[in-house]
């Protein structure tokens, strides 16, 4: 009984280590700012690949799903691509490629200016379904799409519950050829 227990207590160390990989929350502003340094250069987190760019996304999306799957993705219309897998397939993106706590991903949908995950989500639903369409990828009018959307509902949302103070705007680079700033 006394080795069984100390087997129990030794595997539920090891299994701490995945239960709790995620760990708490940061509690401080460095915290986080140390935790997403080092999520953004890992490869994988907990045991998931995290795609490098748009062309690993595909790759790992083509790998990841069924023939009959993409097929009927392929056939729902750009918007129904963006919206209708949104909380199945772009769950899964979300939360298995970080892009809440950050990732390598993350940080390239940030050169495109990509910052919240709904919106990151989106593109790479829309991306994929044009890609798999064999149609022209041309991102820029999407991620300018998505932030005119954000722009558009955070006002909303501000004139609903208060009024706007001050606003400001800044003016995104332009993306080099490959899609990276690096």
């Amino acid at each position: 009984m006394k080795l069984y227990t100390v087997l129990s207590f030794i595997a539920l160390m090891g299994a701490s280590d995945y239960l709790f990989a995620q760990g708490q929350p940061a509690a401080t502003e460095e915290e986080y700012e140390e935790s997403y340094e080092w999520r953004v250069r890992q490869e994988m987190l907990y045991g998931v690949y995290i795609p490098r760019d748009l062309a690993e996304v595909f790759v790992q999306l083509n790998r990841l799903s069924e023939p009959s799957d993409r097929a009927n993705f392929e056939r729902l219309s750009e918007q129904g691509a963006a919206t209708r897998p949104f909380f199945g397939l772009g769950r899964w993106m979300s939360h298995n490629w970080g892009f809440y706590g950050g990732s390598r991903l993350t940080a390239y949908l940030n050169t495109m200016g990509l910052f919240h995950p709904d919106d990151m989500t989106r593109f790479l639903l829309v991306m994929y379904h044009r890609h798999l369409n064999k149609k022209p990828l041309d991102p820029l009018p999407v991620v300018e799409g998505f932030l005119q959307l954000r722009k558009e509902e955070e006002k909303n949302r501000l004139l609903e519950n208060g009024e706007v103070l001050f606003e400001e705007s800044r003016i995104l680079d332009s993306i080099p050829e490959g899609g990276s700033k690096n």
